[in-house]
């Protein structure tokens, strides 16, 4: 009898990751739907503005010369019981040991963001991301005693509080802007990043990649990407991209590169307020990989040269945007266009 209950724990525990699955994809298909629907019963004299970014994805159109785009996120971000099966080794004050190790995250990341028209093609683009703490790398049996005493190697562990933050710049460029051509808007860019990682990634050997919990684990890393955002009437867009990341965190990895691709979607349901949503398959955070990452929300028109967006992920967690419009969009206020 307890076999088979073993049995059949197994079978439900195996089937959870199905399950996430296609709740994400079940998930994906009712915002589009909803979205499509809404379409459906809006007021036909509503249009779409161009916008740099949605709720947690890029898009093809940049803020436009003199524009900026100001982005703040806050979302939680868990990760326990990280724990290697065999002792690896230690460097501790210069000395090296053989312990085992754990790794435990329970922390809010905070990205920030800021883009700023630098000409109608091309934007700067400067960022951060910030934490909470309860970043923590634990080394098991610090004194080497539990062999001897048979005590649990809980009892002496020791506790090495982990950096969590980076910085970035980068730049993108419109090299195909919207022309009313029934053509998607096009745009290539990149950002490079440094600062201090969390090491909650195992390399082939089944070992952390870094070998000094004292004093954390600095990294760098490249960010380039393509996007495109194609324009179906005066209602809605279409936005998706495909990047490559590459850091320092993963040359002992397996996964050398990280594909990343994303979608999204707005639609406008009024003069000045838009409906979006969008799906990221993977997003770096100060070297942090967030997987199957899904923002809906909405955006608002205060002005014709100013608007604000909010934003609601699954991590959980929210993005609000405010973003001023550039000097092409105080020439077009007649057309009541943002940016």
């Amino acid at each position: 009898m307890h076999a088979n209950f073993s049995k059949a724990n197994f079978g439900l525990t195996s089937s959870a990751p199905k399950k996430r699955q296609h709740n994400t994809q079940a998930f994906i298909y009712i915002i589009c739907t909803l979205l499509l629907l809404t379409g459906i019963v809006t007021p036909l004299w509503a249009q779409l503005p161009p916008v740099s970014h949605l709720s947690t994805i890029q898009t093809a159109e940049p803020v436009g010369k003199g524009g900026s785009s100001t982005t703040f996120g806050f979302f939680q971000y868990p990760k326990v019981d990280l724990l290697p099966d065999f002792s690896q080794r230690v460097d501790i004050g210069g000395f090296e040991e053989s312990h085992r190790v754990s790794m435990e995250i329970e922390t809010f990341l905070i990205p920030v963001k800021f883009a700023y028209g630098l000409s109608d093609e091309l934007d700067l683009v400067l960022g951060g991301t910030f934490s909470t703490g309860g970043v923590r790398k634990i080394v098991h049996d610090f004194y080497n005693t539990a062999t001897e005493t048979a005590d649990d190697p809980n009892i002496n562990s020791r506790v090495y509080d982990q950096p969590l933050f980076d910085g970035s710049i980068g730049l993108k460029y419109n090299i195909k802007p919207d022309r009313n051509d029934n053509f998607p808007s096009i745009s290539v860019g990149g950002d490079a990043q440094f600062g201090f990682t969390a090491d909650d990634r195992l390399n082939s050997d089944n070992e952390f990649l870094d070998h000094s919990p004292a004093d954390g684990f600095p990294f760098v890393g490249i960010n380039t990407y393509l996007v495109g955002t194609q324009r179906f009437g005066s209602l809605f867009k279409l936005h998706a991209g495909v990047g490559v990341f590459l850091t320092s965190k993963a040359l002992k990895t397996t996964d050398f590169f990280t594909l990343n691709w994303q979608v999204g979607g707005e639609i406008a349901v009024s003069d000045n307020m838009w409906l979006i949503a969008d799906f990221s398959r993977e997003l770096s955070y100060a070297g942090i990989h967030v997987t199957n990452l899904i923002g809906v929300g909405f955006r608002y028109e205060i002005s014709n040269t100013l608007a604000f967006q909010l934003g609601f992920n699954s991590q959980p967690g929210f993005q609000f945007n405010l973003t001023f419009g550039g000097e092409e969009t105080q020439a077009l206020d007649a057309e009541n266009l943002l940016f």
